[in-house]
C-alpha cells in the first residue's frame, strides 16, 4: 500500500467555550486509488512511533500548572490534570471527526446519553443524527470534578506538546471517510461507520495518555525504556 500523500497546510480553529483556539496545523489526506482498505501502512508506523513517544513523555510541576491554566500550583493541578488531559483528548478527537464528517466543530458542554429509537427516527438531518449519537467521555459535561473552563488550557497545551495526538485522529479518521466514500456509503450509515472508526483510533490513543499520566514513578527514576509495544492499529 503506498503512502498517504498530503497537501498544503492549513490552521483547524476550535471553537470551544466561546473561545477560539488555534490548533496545530495539520495536513489534509488525498485519497489516494490503492487506498483500499485501512489503516495504510504508513499510517500504522505513524501510530507506533507516535504513542510509544508520548507514552514514555514526562510531565514537569511547570507542565502541570499549564494543563490547569495556571490557576493551581503543581500538587493541585496533577488531581485536576487526571481528568481534565482526559477530557481533553477526547474532545481533540470529537473535533476531528466533526471535522471529516463536515459538521460544525464546537462540540457543547454536556454528558452525552444514549438516544432511543424514537429519537433518532425523529432526527431531520444528518447534524441532528450525529449530535444524538456523538460519543462522549463518561466526564464530559456531568464531572465532579471539571468545569468547561478547565478544558481549553488542556487542549492548548496538549497540541502545543503533544501535535502528534491531534494528527493521529486526522490521519485515521482521513483515510477511513476515504474508504466510506469509495464504498458509496452515505447518509445516517456513514454516520455510524465514522463513529466506529473514531473509537478505534481512540484506542491506542487512550493507552499513550494513560503512558504519560499513570507513571510517574518511571518519571522520577529515569526509567525510560519500559515501553515497547508495538502494532497498536493491528492487532
Amino acid at each position: 500500500m503506498s503512502p498517504t500523500s498530503f497537501i498544503s497546510l492549513f490552521f483547524l480553529t476550535q471553537l470551544f467555550a466561546g473561545k477560539t483556539i488555534l490548533a496545530t496545523p495539520i495536513p489534509s489526506t488525498v485519497c489516494s486509488e490503492d487506498l483500499k482498505e485501512k489503516p495504510s501502512d504508513s499510517l500504522v508506523k505513524f501510530v507506533d512511533e507516535e504513542v510509544v513517544k508520548i507514552a514514555k513523555a514526562c510531565l514537569s510541576n511547570r507542565d502541570e500548572e499549564e494543563i490547569a491554566g495556571n490557576i493551581l500550583k503543581y500538587g493541585m493541578a496533577k488531581s485536576l490534570n487526571t481528568y481534565s488531559l482526559m477530557d481533553a483528548m477526547y474532545v481533540i478527537g470529537l473535533t476531528e471527526l466533526r471535522s471529516v464528517l463536515g459538521l460544525p466543530l464546537a462540540v457543547p458542554w454536556k454528558q452525552g446519553t444514549e438516544p432511543t429509537a424514537d429519537e433518532l427516527a425523529a432526527a431531520s438531518n444528518i447534524e441532528e443524527y450525529y449530535k444524538l449519537k456523538e460519543p462522549y467521555s463518561t466526564e464530559h459535561g456531568n464531572s465532579k470534578y471539571l468545569l468547561e473552563k478547565h478544558l481549553p488550557p488542556a487542549i492548548k497545551f496538549l497540541d502545543k506538546r503533544f501535535p502528534a495526538i491531534r494528527i493521529m485522529y486526522r490521519r485515521y479518521l482521513e483515510e477511513s471517510v476515504c474508504i466510506v466514500d469509495k464504498k458509496g456509503i452515505i447518509g445516517r450509515e456513514r454516520v455510524d461507520y465514522m463513529i466506529e472508526e473514531f473509537w478505534n483510533i481512540l484506542r491506542p490513543i487512550i493507552e499513550a495518555m494513560q503512558g504519560i499520566m499513570y507513571h510517574y514513578s518511571d518519571c522520577r527514576f529515569g526509567r525510560k525504556n519500559w515501553y515497547d509495544r508495538r502494532q497498536f492499529l493491528r492487532q
